[in-house]
């Protein structure tokens, strides 16, 4: 159970991770870095483009180690006049976002998953501040509440997390921003999930929380440490990597998500969404060539068949990696 739950977290949040050999990252303490070791950046040229743009790798946490660009990523953000990020995530669009992950139908999920769970995400949300409960999530659609909750501890540091920080950034500095997608382009792959294929993502989650709660909140720290560490070319290897043991977890038995699920959801939160962002890319290049643009999504998205960088190599477009 614990590689379904930590695969499907992963990709959810849309993590990176960064240096190449494993003898180097033994040699790197993430604690005493003040950003990551290299860039998740790569430049776009070529076709008609007068002007260079970039595509950057985030990873959607708060830590300060984040959100100091490395000098090379940060030198690519000042020249850019145009910063792209996933969805709008200023102060008002945040604010509608929130009601579209509110469900319609009168349910609760407290209702859906039963006492069981519902106390063990009960007690995972009090070790983080006492008297947070599910209780402000009970009207969320099954899906939102399974996305939230990882996310949650990074949350409450009151801090914004590296993608926000990027467009309040480019704000104060005169910057154009735009989104790749809107949250209606999210809510409608989480929609192609059931609710009891929902409801079971949630059930597993709530049960590897209290069965794994070290494992659990070790695997976000992991994550923190890989995009600060390693090479992107790692992202690729790692998700085959968690894949294949969520595969193997799921002969075992002895949770509720199928295999079905996880390769629907996975193709959902990947595959979909960047062809759909390369769309975008092309199409605010093609119209603006003689503009810098900067274009900031998860790292996750610049792996597996269907990377972002790879699919605008097929549209024409040189991309040189920027991390080396």
């Amino acid at each position: 159970m614990k590689n379904i739950i930590k695969t499907i977290v992963t990709c959810a949040t849309m993590i990176p991770f960064c240096l190449s050999a494993k003898e180097a990252q033994k040699l790197i303490d993430p604690k005493l870095l003040t950003h990551p070791v290299h860039p998740c950046l790569w430049k776009i040229e070529g076709k008609n483009l007068t002007k260079p743009s970039y595509l950057f790798g985030t990873i959607h946490l708060s830590d300060k180690r984040v959100t100091t660009l490395h000098p090379k990523a940060q030198d690519a953000f000042e020249k850019s006049e145009v910063l792209y990020t996933e969805v709008d995530l200023s102060p008002a669009a945040q604010i509608k976002s929130a009601m579209d992950l509110m469900r319609k139908d009168g349910k609760k999920v407290s209702e859906l998953i039963g006492p069981d769970a519902t106390k063990n995400l009960n007690d995972y949300l009090a070790s983080l501040q006492p008297g947070l409960s599910i209780a402000p999530f009970d009207s969320f659609h099954t899906w939102a509440l399974f996305v939230t909750i990882p996310q949650i501890e990074s949350q409450l540091s009151g801090k914004s997390p590296l993608d926000a920080v990027l467009q309040a950034r480019a704000t104060k500095a005169g910057k154009i921003t735009d989104s790749l997608e809107t949250n209606q382009d999210r809510i409608k792959i989480f929609s192609t999930l059931t609710e009891k294929e929902q409801t079971n993502l949630l059930k597993d989650l709530a049960t590897f929380i209290k069965e794994e709660p070290k494992k659990f909140s070790e695997g976000l720290t992991k994550m923190l440490n890989e995009y600060l560490t390693k090479d992107p070319h790692a992202i690729g290897k790692l998700v085959v990597e968690e894949m294949n043991l969520a595969f193997a977890d799921l002969e075992k038995g002895n949770y509720l998500t199928t295999k079905e699920t996880i390769q629907k959801m996975m193709t959902g939160l990947l595959d979909t969404r960047n062809k759909k962002m390369s769309a975008n890319i092309v199409k605010n290049l093609s119209s603006s060539p003689d503009t810098s643009h900067f274009f900031a999504v998860g790292a996750a998205h610049y792996s597996g068949k269907t990377a972002i960088q790879d699919l605008l190599k097929k549209e024409g477009y040189t991309i040189t990696p920027a991390f080396k």
